[in-house]
């Protein structure tokens, strides 16, 4: 599997080197700013351009050499004198980028019939060069220093600065062109890292999967199941940050009553400031719960991670708690991490269908009765009380194994239009079917 991980280097830095690298990065965004608006006015011309011939094209208009003393644009060559080479390239494919984007959204909205205001080009933008590896930037051995070419007194020269933070990805892969970036007063270099991660084999599987139920009260209980419905371990992995939540969805609500008590809707734009906060939070939240739900596949060697498939599911909200709850339901992301993070191990990650997991017994007793008092419990058909999200995970890890381990038996649930369905006694497919297929001879 290919893809490619990026890790952060701060950079410890003194007034006079943030000084420098800010003139640096603001002569470098002039720069853009400037073919930005060559490009766009020559756009018919280099429209076709593919690749790195854009990179030509455009320096035949405004870099002479001498084979090509004359040129058409001599504003660059006047105003940005000795500008580095290899940075240049990268303005130019940064400019082009950024227009070509204007341009596609420019034709959509055409296309669509002018409906709405058009779009705009937007040439001075926060951009950050991309610092060619050996040509503007340089490392030492030990990754604690970097030499990075920066613009002094008119002139471009090499200065070090020293590096903090550590890179998971060093050594794993070819190391890309860092990516200078500024955060508030910190700056950094985002190193990027191309990988060849080979998945799992099944000659090397150990025969045990990690489901996990995505829940609201409970952001994910996790089961490690082997194929022959032993559970191995349970997990629970709740959100940390419930009160400062709730506190912002209640400043939400409070203003909400005051500006609608006259009769009034609520504009566009309302407390955009507090749900900016709270999708941040559920972003902070999915990554940091998903690295722990991969942590435990690798700590148990899973051959893969069960999810269930939730993209076409709909909420039905029945109060206005469990409407904002739903709406701030973050399984998508957490999903999407899950998956991003488990190639890095080597595991793939498996989606099931959802229907039915979360309404029947692992034990095939039959249907579930959830407690109106604590929705998490459920109470099965015997009067036994069991979590109800980790009954669920019990089943969403069933339907995995049978995708995994029985692909010839999956073949045949699906050729009878019944893919959910136990194969032996026909009931909806739960942790109890396992228990019913063959088992391992002992000796």
């Amino acid at each position: 599997m290919k893809m490619i991980r990026s890790d952060k280097l701060k950079i410890n830095t003194s007034t006079q080197d943030r000084k420098v690298l800010s003139d640096t990065l603001v002569y470098y965004r002039k720069y853009v700013r400037d073919l930005m608006v060559l490009i766009n006015a020559r756009w018919k011309t280099l429209q076709k351009a593919s690749g790195n011939e854009c990179i030509k094209l455009v320096e035949d208009l405004i870099h002479p050499t001498s084979s090509r003393p004359t040129i058409k644009h001599p504003h660059f060559h006047k105003n940005y004198y000795k500008f580095p080479s290899y940075l240049r390239r990268v303005a130019i494919m940064d400019a082009f980028g950024q227009v070509s984007s204007f341009q596609t959204r420019y034709n959509d909205w055409l296309d669509a019939g002018m409906k709405n205001m058009p779009p705009k080009l937007t040439c001075a933008t926060n951009t950050y060069p991309s610092l060619y590896k050996g040509q503007c930037v340089k490392f030492s051995e030990d990754n604690r220093m970097a030499f990075i070419k920066v613009r002094i007194n008119s002139e471009w020269v090499w200065q070090a600065f020293r590096l903090s933070g550590k890179s998971r990805f060093l050594g794993r892969g070819r190391a890309m062109s860092p990516l200078l970036t500024l955060k508030g007063k910190q700056w950094a270099l985002s190193t990027p890292t191309k990988i060849d991660m080979p998945l799992k084999e099944n000659a090397d599987f150990s025969g045990q999967v990690l489901a996990v139920d995505m829940g609201i009260n409970t952001a994910a209980v996790c089961a490690v199941v082997d194929k022959y419905g032993t559970v191995v371990h349970r997990s629970f992995f709740d959100r940390t940050d419930k009160d400062r939540v709730y506190q912002i969805m209640q400043r939400i609500r409070s203003k909400a009553k005051k500006a609608t008590r006259h009769g009034s809707k609520i504009p566009s734009g309302f407390c955009a400031s507090e749900h900016r906060r709270l999708r941040q939070l559920n972003q902070n939240m999915s990554h940091q719960i998903s690295r722990k739900i991969v942590d435990l596949a690798h700590k148990f060697g899973c051959d893969g991670i069960i999810i269930e498939d939730l993209k076409r599911w709909k909420p039905k909200g029945h109060s206005k708690t469990m409407k904002i709850k739903f709406h701030n339901w973050f399984k998508s992301s957490l999903s999407d991490n899950i998956q991003s993070k488990s190639v890095e191990i080597g595991v793939r990650t498996h989606p099931v269908y959802a229907r039915g997991t979360s309404s029947y017994a692992y034990d095939g007793s039959g249907k579930l009765l959830r407690d109106k008092d604590n929705y998490a419990n459920a109470r099965f058909i015997s009067g036994k009380r069991y979590n109800a999200d980790l009954n669920a995970a019990y089943n969403i890890a069933t339907r995995g194994i049978i995708k995994i381990y029985y692909p010839q038996l999956r073949k045949q649930m699906w050729s009878r239009n019944k893919p959910n369905a136990c194969p032996t006694t026909g009931n909806p497919l739960v942790l109890s079917s396992l228990w019913l297929l063959e088992q391992p001879k002992e000796g």
